[in-house]
């Protein structure tokens, strides 16, 4: 193998991988009022989720709080004391899946967006015991899009709010 075809190799192979990121990247959040508490492991979990955004169907609400509230309770740490119950009241401000087809024929256009806001209760008197936001937006085309739905996006946005209530890094 001479050395221009191993580096178009290492070329394609890198770009893959940069899309293949994209749309798994998990995003930061936004915090709007600090976090007071830590979910650990053994503490209570519900998760509710709200749309304001009319396009976000029933079903796909329900898939999502189930999401959040298994991510979290897999992201969980160790921890000190008595379990606690929290609860967290997602709202969906916009929620797009866009155009496959027209994502694959014209990159950036028919974007895919999960943007919420975040506030975690301490139960049962339901005392906010923080707030933040996320965003998650998908815009590559070509060939690579076929492999991206908003279940990928789902999954991604579960697992930013998993880390965040669960302060992982």
């Amino acid at each position: 193998m001479n050395l221009s075809r191993a580096l178009r190799h290492l070329s394609a192979l890198t770009v893959a991988l940069a899309l293949a990121s994209c749309a798994t990247h998990t995003p930061n959040a936004t915090i709007l009022n600090p976090i007071t508490a830590v979910i650990a492991q053994g503490d209570g979990v519900t998760t509710q989720v709200t749309s304001s955004d009319s396009r976000m169907p029933e079903m796909e609400a329900s898939a999502l709080a189930d999401k959040i509230t298994q991510a979290v309770q897999s992201m969980a740490q160790p921890g000190a004391g008595s379990p606690s119950n929290y609860e967290l009241s997602v709202n969906i401000t916009r929620y797009t899946k866009g155009s496959g087809f027209i994502r694959t024929a014209m990159p950036g256009m028919g974007q895919m967006h999960l943007d919420g806001v975040v506030t975690v209760y301490q139960m049962p008197n339901r005392v906010p015991v923080g707030e933040f936001s996320i965003h998650k937006a998908f815009a590559m085309g070509g060939l690579y899009d076929l492999t991206v739905n908003m279940n990928t996006i789902s999954n991604t946005y579960a697992k930013a709010v998993a880390k965040t209530v669960c302060q992982v890094r």
